[in-house]
């Protein structure tokens, strides 16, 4: 087996997988303990993120990295779960001690065959765990609480708004966020520390009500790992920004950037705008590239429906040819989709082909009253980078 002598935490679900995973990794690190973090997107040990080729994360470099990670004696390792993964086998070789579920969004998945397929990995990973291992659920999710239909002997610890659920919240706020976290029963960590039902008020320079469950889940994983609440407390309350996950780039211009590739994750940044002050609001929205005609109508028709509600807002939309590659490239049909649900909303929009021409013009239409909300998937990775050259020229 992989990372052996390590605890070994799985991230599963559709949205929150990566914010959920830096609050845990930057709770344990803050806390003195070595942690490896493993995604699609990043492989670090301590927080130095190291070299490789994402393209070809397969069981032999996963093996090459739990080498290096053992050599370097890291206690914990994070394994955000992409499902890539299920296909190049990667997670047939680690036993791991936790799996933690976001949410299961399935308006993200192309069509019932891909839900079937997506939903029986999940239920595989399940099966395949040992009878030591705890499974950390979000009980407003129905979807993830179909996973366990069948599983038996294992430890399930629940997160949400659920009164029933072992780990809620109450009295919150969410921009920036703050809570009173509800330990409802007793837990024991995987070191065998017991933990009696408590409160602990939670505060995150983060927004949004989705934020709120996925400091839920990360509290619960920490938690479990034998950190104290009032560390918890601690550590959540100097969290450092997670790039591209509602981050607020510029302390004089209000810009947020947010990583929204299905439905469920639009809707969501749209929610949490509306706590924000602003007087006018400009959206740029990198079209999602190479994922499909049908998501691409259903992203924009969230985008047209909160287009109409949505005080003084304009929209830029772009397909980024200036910063992707052909893994991300906009095909022509998934534009087309795009622009047919936007002119049967009668929703007004400027386009430009290029990243750097819609975030130029986005600027230039912003006082510092304003908000500018950068959205997309790759297309829009570049765009923190964008706007703070911008911004430097400016002054």
């Amino acid at each position: 087996m992989l990372f052996e002598e390590m605890k070994k935490i799985g991230i599963a679900g559709t949205n929150g997988k990566t914010t959920t995973a830096k609050m845990i990794c930057q709770v344990l690190r803050e806390q003195g303990l070595s942690v490896g973090f493993i995604s699609k997107e990043e492989i670090s040990m301590d927080g130095e993120k190291l070299e490789t080729d994402f393209n070809y994360l397969n069981i032999e470099n996963i093996f090459y990295f739990s080498e290096e990670m053992i050599k370097k004696n890291i206690e914990i390792v994070i394994v955000e779960i992409d499902d890539s993964f299920f296909d190049k086998k990667v997670l047939q070789s680690i036993d791991f001690d936790m799996i933690v579920y976001t949410s299961i969004e399935m308006d993200g998945i192309k069509n019932a065959t891909e839900i079937k397929k997506y939903m029986d990995s999940q239920k595989n990973l399940l099966n395949n765990l040992s009878n030591h291992s705890i499974i950390v659920v979000n009980a407003d999710d129905k979807n993830s609480f179909e996973l366990l239909e069948n599983i038996k002997k294992r430890l399930i610890i629940t997160y949400g708004f659920s009164s029933k659920a072992t780990i809620t919240a109450s009295s919150i706020e969410i921009a920036p966020i703050g809570f009173n976290c509800c330990i409802q029963r007793g837990i024991t960590s995987l070191y065998d520390i017991d933990l009696e039902p408590m409160e602990v008020p939670i505060e995150l320079n983060l927004i949004g009500r989705h934020n709120v469950y996925n400091a839920l889940a990360a509290i619960a994983t920490v938690l479990i790992l034998g950190i104290s609440p009032e560390n918890v407390r601690k550590e959540l309350k100097g969290l450092k920004k997670i790039k591209r996950r509602m981050n607020k780039i510029d302390d004089t211009y209000q810009i947020i950037d947010d990583r929204c590739e299905n439905p469920a994750s639009f809707e969501a940044a749209f929610e949490a705008i509306q706590s924000v002050d602003y007087e006018k609001l400009t959206i740029v929205n990198s079209i999602i590239g190479n994922k499909g005609i049908e998501l691409n109508k259903r992203n924009a028709k969230i985008i047209a429906n909160w287009m109409r509600g949505l005080k003084a807002a304009k929209l830029i939309t772009t397909c980024s040819i200036d910063v992707v590659d052909d893994q991300d490239r906009v095909l022509e049909g998934e534009k087309k989709g795009f622009y047919e649900v936007m002119k049967e909303n009668e929703i007004v929009y400027e386009h430009k082909e290029r990243l750097e021409d819609a975030l130029h013009i986005a600027l230039s239409h912003t006082g510092r009253k304003d908000l500018i909300l950068l959205l997309g998937g790759s297309g829009m990775d570049e765009g923190e980078n964008l706007i703070r050259k911008f911004l430097k020229e400016k002054k």
